[in-house]
């Protein structure tokens, strides 16, 4: 039996739930990325990277109890040039943000609306309380390895550790595409690995009222992996993926990455 799950509606899965800035700066120059030129605190550094959740204090110094869930991903916030996420907790949440001589202000944040574990939805409402007010923001570290600290108007303090986006490590901005995973991965060639096996993938095509098309492409090797997905044999799944085609690709490796955004259907 398939399992759909769906962050966005059926219809909105030609496009991504999350805008991306419209220029980043190319960090696959690896001179550019460990250059000792600080980080600034401005839209464009912030798109530029996803900030996962390193430490909490309340103003006492005391860790944020409900910023430490047990299950679930850490906390992380990715920005676009006009908008924040929140996630790492029970729901997506979302809302626009303002960056002003130090000070972010995040305003309108709204979430989907899943029931979770409890500690789960708790660690939403912490979020949300402490991303209500105005926070001083200051950034440090160097381009490659930055770090955010957001304090409140109370004193509690978030500190995030920087990861370069997809789009900050290819140069290049992503382009959406279905794939269908086939149950069973294929033998395939590889210089370093022997017996090594790859997916077997097939493009497929969503209609704008987002009905699947019917499969019109053959099945072929994926020599490149997928970040974010991790395959069962045995199990099928139609996936939306952002594929990204790199300026400086590393040495020895593919020019294409790709990034799961969306499992449509998986299942047996």
């Amino acid at each position: 039996m398939k399992k759909t799950l769906a962050i966005c509606s059926l219809a909105l899965l030609l496009g991504a739930c999350a805008q991306t800035p419209t220029s980043l700066p190319a960090a696959s120059d690896s001179a550019a990325m460990t250059t000792a030129t600080p980080v600034s605190l401005d839209t464009r550094t912030l798109a530029a990277y996803d900030w996962h959740l390193t430490d909490s204090q309340d103003a006492q110094g005391r860790a944020i109890a409900a910023l430490g869930a047990k299950t679930g991903s850490p906390v992380r916030l990715t920005f676009s040039d006009q908008a924040i996420q929140v996630l790492g907790g029970c729901n997506t949440q979302f809302g626009a943000y303002a960056l002003t001589s130090g000070s972010l202000q995040v305003r309108g944040l709204a979430g989907t609306m899943k029931a979770c574990a409890p500690d789960l939805m708790q660690r939403d409402r912490a979020m949300a309380d402490l991303l209500s007010g105005p926070l001083t923001a200051q950034i440090g570290g160097q381009p490659g390895d930055p770090s955010l600290s957001l304090t409140t108007q109370t004193g509690k303090v978030l500190r995030f550790a920087g990861t370069p986006t997809p789009e900050t490590l290819t140069g290049s901005q992503g382009k959406t595409e279905f794939l269908e995973i086939a149950p069973q991965t294929v033998a395939c060639s590889h210089p370093l690995i022997p017996d090594h096996r790859c997916l077997s993938v097939r493009e497929r095509r969503y209609s704008d009222a987002g009905v699947l098309a019917p499969a019109a492409g053959p099945w072929r090797p994926l020599y490149e992996s997928i970040q974010g997905y991790t395959h069962q044999d045995g199990q099928k799944a139609i996936l939306r993926v952002k594929r990204y085609d790199w300026k400086k690709p590393p040495a020895d490796a593919s020019s294409i990455l790709y990034v799961l955004d969306l499992i449509v259907q998986q299942g047996r």
